[in-house]
C-alpha cells in the first residue's frame, strides 16, 4: 500500500510524453484496431495494451487513471521484494529492501509512467522468488517458474535476459538445481519462440536507438537506475563502497548467496544487451533494464545491513539518506513538465479543451525540430479535449491503418479548410530566437531550432484565408495560437 500511494501521489500532474501518448493512442481504439496495431508494430507491448484497455474503458484516459496501474505494480513489486528478501535473510532485511526499492529514482519514474515497465519490475521479482523456491524445493516449483517466465518475456521481451542471470546464479551457488532449471528454460524458449520471431520482425520500431559505444555504458551507469540524479548515485555509491571495504577487511561476506544473486541480477542482463547491441541489433535504451533495479535495492539493503551489523539505527540512517537524496528527483518527476524532455502535450490539449468553443477549428503544425512526429500527437494524447472541435483530419488515420501515429495532412491544405472557420486554434512549436539542445533521459539529443510562428508555412496558409492572430499561449516547448476571422 505504501508503494502504491507513494507512486500514485502527484501522478496526475505531469504531461504525457511520447511513450505515454503511444499508450493512449493504442488503447483508445477498438480491439480490432488494436490487434492491427500490434500486428504491424509495438507487439512487445501487446499484453500490456490488452490489459490496460478494459481498465481505461472503466476509468478513462486521464493522466491519473492511465498511470495508476503502474503505481499498483510498483507497490506489488515492493511487497514481493519484501517476501524475497525475507527468504534470503530475515524480515527486517526484507522490509529494508522493499523500502529502498521505492527510493530508487528509476522506480519512482516507473510508478508514474503509463507504460509496461512497472509490470516488468513486479514480474522480475516474482520470477526471482520462484527461482529461489524452486532451487530449494524443485519439482512443481519449476512449473510455476516456467509459467511466470513466459508471462514476463511476453510482457517485455528483454526480460528474457533475466534467465541468463538466474543461470549464472545457479552455476555459482546451487548447481544441483541446474538440471530442473535447464529443462524449464528450454521449454520456455520453445514456447516463446513464435513471439520472439514476431517481435523481431518489428525491430524497425527501435531503429531510433543510438549505436552502442562507451558513452552508452556511461549513460547506463547514470541513467538506468538514477535517472540522472547525482545525489542518489553518490549516496548509493558510498553505501555500497563502505560495505565492500568492510567485507574485504573482515574477509567475509554475510549471506554470500544473496550477494551473488544481487550482482548476477544487476549486471548480467545489461552485459547480454550490451553485447548484442555491439554486435548486431541496437537494443539498449535507459529504462529497458528496469527489471534489474530490484537487484540494486537488494545490494543497497545488504550494504546497509553489513555496515550496521547489530546496530539497526544505521540502517535507518542509510534509508533516510537515500530518501533525502531521491527527493529532488521525486518532486521533479511530478512537476507539470516532469516527463521525458519536459513535453507539454497534456497541458496544450487541456488548455484548448478549456478555452475553445464547440465548432471552433483546430490546426496542427508539422513536426517541430525537436520532434519525430507532427503536432497531431497532442490530439492523439488528449482526444477528449478536441471532441467538439473541427479538425481537417489526417492524411492517413493511425487507427484505421494499423499505425501508431497519424500521417498528417499537408500544411498546404489548411488554406481551404480555414476558409470555413471563424476561429482557429493552432498547435505549433514555441517561439524561440536561439537554438538549443536537450539530452533527455540519457537518450538521443533533441534539437530546438529558432522558430517564429509568423514565419511558418502554416501561418501563411491560415492568414491567407482571412484569419489573424488574437492570442498566444506559450507552454514548455509548444504554443497555442488563437486566430479569428
Amino acid at each position: 500500500m505504501v508503494g502504491v500511494l507513494f507512486s500514485a501521489l502527484g501522478s496526475w500532474r505531469p504531461s504525457f510524453w511520447y511513450d505515454e501518448a503511444a499508450t493512449v493512442s493504442a488503447v483508445d481504439r477498438s480491439y480490432a484496431q488494436l490487434f492491427s496495431l500490434v500486428h504491424h508494430t509495438d507487439g512487445v507491448h501487446a499484453l500490456y495494451y490488452l490489459l490496460l484497455k478494459p481498465w481505461t474503458a472503466l476509468f478513462g484516459l486521464s493522466e491519473f487513471s492511465v498511470r495508476f496501474p503502474s503505481a499498483i505494480a510498483v507497490g506489488a513489486a515492493a511487497a514481493a521484494l519484501v517476501v524475497l528478501a525475507n527468504r534470503l535473510w530475515d524480515l527486517p532485511f526484507g522490509v529494508m529492501a522493499g523500502l529502498v526499492l521505492l527510493t530508487v529514482p528509476r522506480v519512482m519514474w516507473a510508478g508514474n509512467e503509463a507504460r509496461s515497465y512497472a509490470g516488468t519490475l513486479f514480474l522480475a521479482v516474482v520470477l526471482t522468488w520462484l527461482l529461489v523456491a524452486a532451487a530449494d524445493r524443485g519439482r512443481w516449483w519449476w512449473l510455476g517458474y516456467g509459467v511466470v517466465a513466459i508471462v514476463a518475456v511476453v510482457w517485455f521481451f528483454l526480460a528474457v535476459t533475466l534467465l541468463a542471470a538466474h543461470a549464472a546464479y545457479l552455476v555459482l551457488r546451487q548447481r544441483s538445481a541446474f538440471r530442473g532449471f535447464g529443462v524449464t528454460v528450454i521449454a520456455v524458449m520453445i514456447l516463446v519462440s513464435p513471439f520472439a520471431w514476431w517481435v523481431h520482425g518489428q525491430r524497425a520500431q527501435i531503429s531510433w536507438i543510438p549505436e552502442m559505444s562507451l558513452q552508452r555504458v556511461v549513460t547506463y551507469a547514470l541513467w538506468e537506475f538514477f535517472v540522472g540524479s547525482w545525489p542518489y548515485l553518490i549516496v548509493a555509491g558510498v553505501v555500497v563502497a563502505v560495505a565492500l571495504v568492510a567485507a574485504v577487511l573482515t574477509w567475509s561476506v554475510e549471506r554470500a548467496g544473496l550477494f551473488v544473486l544481487a550482482w548476477c541480477w544487476l549486471l548480467i542482463p545489461a552485459a547480454v544487451v550490451f553485447v548484442i547491441s555491439w554486435t548486431g541489433t541496437q537494443l539498449y535504451a535507459p529504462r529497458y533494464l528496469v527489471f534489474t533495479v530490484p537487484a540494486l535495492a537488494l545490494l543497497l539493503a545488504w550494504s546497509a545491513r553489513t555496515v550496521a551489523r547489530e546496530n539497526r539505527w544505521i540502517t535507518v540512517v542509510v534509508l533516510v539518506a537515500l530518501a533525502a537524496a531521491a527527493t529532488p528527483e521525486y518532486l521533479a518527476q511530478r512537476g507539470p513538465y516532469g516527463r521525458m524532455g519536459g513535453t507539454d502535450f497534456s497541458a496544450v490539449g487541456d488548455y484548448i479543451g478549456a478555452h475553445a468553443a464547440p465548432g471552433d477549428c483546430v490546426a496542427f503544425d508539422g513536426a517541430p525540430s525537436w520532434s519525430p512526429e507532427s503536432q497531431r500527437v497532442v490530439l492523439q494524447t488528449k482526444p477528449g479535449d478536441f471532441a467538439v472541435l473541427r479538425d481537417i483530419g489526417p492524411k492517413i488515420d493511425a487507427a484505421q491503418s494499423g499505425r501508431l501515429w497519424d500521417v498528417p495532412t499537408p500544411v498546404s491544405a489548411y488554406r481551404v479548410f480555414a476558409q470555413g472557420c471563424a476561429v482557429m486554434w493552432v498547435v505549433t512549436d514555441g517561439e524561440r530566437s536561439r537554438a538549443s539542445v536537450l539530452y533527455p533521459g540519457g537518450m538521443s539529443d533533441w534539437f530546438f531550432q529558432p522558430f517564429h510562428f509568423t514565419n511558418s508555412e502554416l501561418y501563411r496558409e491560415i492568414s491567407a484565408a482571412g484569419l489573424h492572430i488574437t492570442g498566444r499561449t506559450q507552454f514548455n516547448h509548444s504554443q497555442v495560437v488563437r486566430m479569428q476571422r
